[in-house]
């Protein structure tokens, strides 16, 4: 296994919560998405999280009084992803199902629901005495689009890293998109409140 694959998750996810994978905006000037880890790469990414942070630790100024920080998920796994042109580093590939680059056209209209194939990658940091891991979105390849496109620059690893390692797989093609109406969700009922 090669140094660059440790610590590094692909795995087929659905995007949740507010998503904005278009351009910057918002209160932090930002781009987001969530998802959440599947039960097998939780438990993995777990593990490798406390070897990394083992590592974070020899490298604080004062390991016995380090301050180890929240992992980047919750219980259940959700992670709320968010990334910025101020950062590049963490700025993940889209691409399609044949590994071709998405249109940024496309990308402003992603929407919950759309079912992809992650790239993540986990790493440790050190911030003084505080330690901790952050996880990178490498690349996103959309399987099924619940309406969506766009592209752009992922750090160390080219558009042609990103599709050689999904590869291809049945579903979304810009080339030749398939539209149909998105399956209804139950909504859930919510409680009230009477003033």
């Amino acid at each position: 296994m090669k140094l660059a694959d440790r610590n590094r998750y692909v795995f087929e996810a659905t995007l949740d919560g507010f998503i904005n994978v278009f351009e910057d905006s918002g209160k932090f000037n930002n781009r987001c998405f969530s998802f959440v880890f599947p039960k097998a790469e939780l438990e993995k990414a777990e593990a490798d999280r406390e070897e990394l942070l083992e590592w974070a630790k020899s490298k604080a100024p004062n390991p016995r009084r380090c301050e180890v920080a929240l992992t980047k998920w919750d219980e259940e796994g959700l992670v709320k992803y968010s990334y910025s042109d101020e950062k590049p580093k963490g700025i993940p590939i889209f691409v399609d199902t044949e590994g071709q680059l998405i249109d940024k056209a496309v990308l402003k209209d992603v929407r919950k629901g759309t079912k992809v194939k992650l790239i993540v990658q986990q790493g440790p940091y050190v911030f003084g005495n505080k330690v901790g891991t952050r996880l990178l979105v490498k690349g996103v390849q959309i399987i099924e689009l619940a309406s969506g496109n766009g592209s752009v620059d992922s750090g160390d690893m080219s558009a042609d890293d990103v599709a050689a390692i999904f590869g291809s797989t049945t579903g979304f093609k810009q080339s030749d998109p398939q539209v149909r109406k998105a399956e209804e969700v139950d909504a859930e009922p919510t409680d009230t409140y009477d003033f």
